[in-house]
This record gives structure tokens, C-alpha cells and sequence, in this order.
């Protein structure tokens, strides 16, 4: 047991092999009953101990076969709408001020948590003495549909609410952990990166972070408009399937089915339509060319590979047009397309173009650019640099490619602690120990 005595009251982990794990600590009060569909409310007081020793529920959504690829051992958690937990890694000494890393998982706004086997830090904290927060926010409807269109005390943008209490809530209590309140990096990945894009637009928050890592994903945010048109979609599909319940009688299961049926209504996308994602809001009062903090991009050289993985998993070509022009994408629409062609198209146009588009918007902003190469040609599963591989190397997770076969680890191993190396260097010192991006060096830093 390992303890941590906060302004609020105590918090007690648990120590394995000098590090110090505090899973599942409260951040905000569940978002059930009164608080459902709403913001969430920061949690700074309790009257007994916590104790952090274990995973606490995670957000409702569906199965995600993703998870199960990336895992090394079968692991279900159990889903709730009580879900709002955060959970903290570090090594066990006195030091104080060490870096915070918060990483915010990507899932396309349906999917993830941060006690998935992927996102565990153990790797990170042993080879170097910062802590690494994961947590929880609501996802699908319950995150980011507009309910504000049901009712005006109802709110959108509730899992983004989340992710703030998050920042707010590592601002009251990081230093009782020996960690440093004014060195805080935001790390997500996908739908993760683009939650971190929605903050970056919000003034107000700049106090609580101080650098960001944008792993492949770049924000389109919703229109309020076209929120309010998804709200009024969402509207319908419950009049036609639960006629009779009002929305505080709907339950867990009534709300993924309804996402089923939503997702189901507007034909397959592979992920690439995204239907819940954060909308603009007042808050956002300030235009990513204006940020000025540090930042890191990063691509997978074949990200669209993850989406299309082979002939059979195409999109009908005429529906990969629509799902692109839902993204602002232009493509030429021909029957001879091949799923090749399409993954490609994903990769270059979904992932890349709107990456170096970013960066060449912000003339404010030290920026890094990085992509990730590894793959090994021969193996069925890891043929290609993938969306979400980089995570495997970044997390030190060798123990997943071991699961699927992969024998010598020995250059994945010296690539992964090289990643984790410059995230660290990153955390701590603001730079990565290669030259910035600007308008004479476009070119990525390859990892490979």
C-alpha cells in the first residue's frame, strides 16, 4: 500500500516493483440522475479515504475489437455510466516536480477508456521518473450529443466537460503526488488528439497544461448547427424505438442501441464518419493559428491501413465518396477503386494533409513533426505502419507484439524506449532532441 495525503483527504494505491498505481480515483461526481446529460462537476472533497487500488467501470459503448487485438490477456471491464475516474502512475520516491504526462485515449468518440492494456504507463515510469495520468470520459451520446436540443438546462460537449475536470482536477492535487503543476503535457491520440485541438481553442485552460502531443487525429469540430441537426436525428430514433420513455428513463443498453441504430441508419463508414465529435461552443473563443504553446504531430506512415485492411474490407466506392465529403474530402469516385487505393487515400488525404495543415497554421507555436515507420513486412499482422501501432512502442508494450507471435524483440524494444526517450525530453524540457518543423524543414522525424 502506498499513500498520498491530499488538501482533501488521503488516497491509497498500491506499490508493484517501485511503482506507485493509484487506479480509479473519482474526479467528478458520477454524471447519473440529476447530473446526466450534463457537464460533469469536479469532486474535491470526501469525507472517508479513497482507495485507488483498482480499475474502477469504464464509459458505455460497444465492443471494440481494436482492444482485443491489442491486448495480451483477455480483460473485460465493467461499463457504467458512473465512470468518471482517473488513474495514476509514477515511481515510488520523494522526488517532487517531476513532469506530468495526461494522455487522453482516442476510440472515434465511441470507444476507449484509460484502463485499456494499451494505454498503461508501467513502461513509461519505470524507465523514467514522471507520472503518467489515464482516465475516463463519456462517450457516444452520452459525451457528445447536443442535449441542450431536449432541454436548455441539458448541455453538449459533456465528455469534453470531462476531460477538462481532469485538468482542473491534476491543478488542486498533482503536487501531493511530488508532481510539478506548472509542467504539464497533454499526449492523445485520434480521437484523443482531436478532444486536445477542441481545449487548445478554449483560453481559459491555458493555465493547466503547458505543451501538447497531437498523435493522429485532427479536429474538424462540428457546427453547432450540425449538432443540433444530429440531436434532432438522435430525437427521432428514440420516438421510433421507445416511444413511451422519457430521456431519464432510457438506460445504458437503450442508449447503445439506439447508437446502433443511428450508426446503422447512415450505412458504413469503417469508422471514418465520425457522428458524436465535440462542437463549437462560446468557449472556444481562440483560432489554433493563434496558440503559442509547444507541440508535437504525428502521423503512421499507413494509417488508412487500420480503416481498409485488405481487398474484402473495402468501402462500396461510391459510399467511400460520401463518407470522404462527410470529412470535407474530395475524392474521384470510380468502380475500379480498390481497397488499396482507398486506404491510401485515407492515409494521404484523412490523415497527412490535414496534419501538415495544422502545422503550417501555427506561425506561433514551436512544432515538431514525426512519423512512425515500423511495420514488418512478413507478418501478417504488423505488414504496415498502421493507425494506433505507434501506441504498442510509445506504451513500451512489447508484451502485446509478443502475444501475436513476434519473437526477437530486441530493435522494437531499442525503437520503443528511443519514443518513449523523446516523449520524456519532450515532457521535461519543452524540445525533442531533433530539429522543429518550419517552412525549410517539412520533413518528419521517421520512427522505424
Amino acid at each position: 500500500m502506498v499513500t498520498v495525503t491530499t488538501t482533501s483527504g488521503k488516497i491509497h494505491g498500491i506499490n508493484e516493483d517501485g511503482i506507485a498505481q493509484f487506479l480509479g480515483i473519482p474526479y467528478a461526481y458520477p454524471p447519473t440522475r440529476h447530473r446526466r446529460f450534463k457537464h460533469s462537476e469536479l469532486y474535491t472533497s470526501w469525507e472517508n479515504d479513497i482507495e485507488a487500488t483498482h480499475f474502477k467501470s469504464i464509459p458505455p459503448q460497444p465492443y471494440n475489437k481494436l482492444e482485443t487485438f491489442f491486448s495480451s490477456e483477455n480483460v473485460t471491464f465493467p461499463q457504467s455510466e458512473d465512470c468518471l475516474y482517473l488513474n495514476i502512475w509514477m515511481q515510488n520516491n520523494k522526488h517532487t516536480h517531476k513532469p506530468v504526462i495526461i494522455y487522453f485515449y482516442g476510440g472515434g468518440f465511441v470507444n476507449g477508456h484509460g484502463s485499456a492494456e494499451l494505454y498503461t504507463p508501467e513502461s513509461i515510469v519505470q524507465q523514467h521518473d514522471v507520472i503518467v495520468i489515464t482516465f475516463n470520459y463519456r462517450l457516444g451520446v452520452l459525451g457528445f450529443l447536443d442535449w441542450s436540443y431536449f432541454n436548455k438546462e441539458l448541455d453538449k460537449n459533456n465528455g469534453l466537460s470531462d476531460q477538462i475536470n481532469v485538468l482542473k482536477w491534476v491543478q488542486y492535487y498533482i503536487e501531493s503526488f511530488g508532481g510539478d503543476q506548472q509542467n504539464i503535457t497533454l499526449m492523445g491520440q485520434s480521437a484523443g488528439s482531436m478532444s486536445i485541438m477542441a481545449l487548445m481553442q478554449i483560453p481559459e485552460l491555458d493555465s493547466l497544461y503547458h505543451k501538447v502531443m497531437l498523435l493522429s487525429g485532427t479536429l474538424r469540430l462540428n457546427k453547432e448547427e450540425t449538432g443540433y441537426l444530429k440531436a434532432q436525428h438522435f430525437h427521432k430514433l428514440i420516438d421510433t424505438h421507445f416511444p413511451n420513455k422519457e430521456l431519464e428513463d432510457l438506460t445504458v443498453s437503450d442508449i447503445l442501441e439506439l447508437q446502433a441504430s443511428d450508426e446503422a441508419s447512415r450505412g458504413k463508414s469503417k469508422g471514418l464518419e465520425l457522428i458524436y465529435a465535440p462542437i463549437e461552443d462560446d468557449s472556444m473563443t481562440r483560432p489554433l493559428s493563434q496558440f503559442t504553446k509547444p507541440i508535437v504531430v504525428g502521423v503512421t506512415n499507413d494509417e488508412g491501413d487500420c480503416y481498409i485492411r485488405n481487398e474484402s474490407r473495402k468501402l462500396d466506392p461510391s459510399r467511400f465518396v460520401d463518407v470522404m465529403a462527410l470529412n470535407d474530402i474530395s475524392v474521384e469516385g470510380s468502380a475500379s477503386q480498390t481497397g488499396k487505393q482507398q486506404a491510401q487515400l485515407v492515409t494521404d488525404l484523412y490523415f497527412k494533409a490535414p496534419a501538415l495543415h495544422l502545422l503550417d497554421t501555427l506561425p506561433h507555436a514551436k512544432c515538431w513533426y514525426l512519423r512512425f515507420d515500423w511495420h514488418l513486412p512478413n507478418s501478417s499482422d504488423f505488414n504496415s505502419a498502421y493507425h494506433i501501432l505507434d501506441l504498442v512502442f510509445w506504451f513500451g508494450k512489447m508484451n502485446i507484439l509478443k502475444a501475436h507471435d513476434i519473437k526477437n524483440l530486441t530493435s522494437e524494444t531499442k525503437l520503443s524506449k528511443q519514443m518513449i526517450s523523446d516523449l520524456v525530453t519532450f515532457a521535461t524540457s519543452d524540445t525533442m532532441p531533433w530539429q522543429p518543423y518550419h517552412s525549410n524543414n517539412k520533413n518528419p522525424h521517421i520512427y522505424n
